[in-house]
């Protein structure tokens, strides 16, 4: 049976939060098991009848339609974060372009040096880790 409770925890792993997740890997572990028990009274071996039951059982999409608020709220998370990143990405080019800007019209006075460079690379970050949770957020 930790074969089923294997292929159910590896099914939600990217899904819910870690208390809701626990609760359904319980459920769905119980009710696979109970399914095995079934098929093993009706006098099907136990390794076929925990592969037969995984087979019907089916994959994370029929899970998640089981359950659509759940997906509605990723669906909203996933597009909160892409607004997120190009918020940071618009933000980074008006940043760095004035930084460019104020840098080449006031050179002389800046002592002949380019330190945008230096804000280009430091206000990098911020688009950088909004990628980041972009990413994670869509797997």
């Amino acid at each position: 049976m930790n074969k089923i409770k294997h292929f159910v925890s590896k099914l939600l792993k990217d899904f819910f939060n870690q208390d809701d997740k626990k609760e359904l890997i319980e459920i769905l572990t119980l009710s696979l098991e109970e399914k095995v028990e079934d098929l093993v009274e009706q006098g099907t071996p136990v390794d076929e009848a925990i592969e037969k039951s995984i087979k019907e059982f089916g994959n994370t999409d029929d899970i998640l339609n089981a359950y659509p608020e759940k997906q509605k709220k990723q669906k909203a998370l996933l597009q909160a974060r892409r607004s997120q990143f190009f918020f940071a990405l618009f933000g980074y080019i008006l940043i760095v372009g004035l930084a460019v800007f104020f840098n080449l019209t006031f050179f002389d006075f800046f002592g002949g040096k380019y330190w945008f460079v230096v804000v280009a690379i430091g206000v990098f970050f911020w688009p950088l880790v909004m990628l980041y949770h972009l990413i994670r957020q869509s797997k």
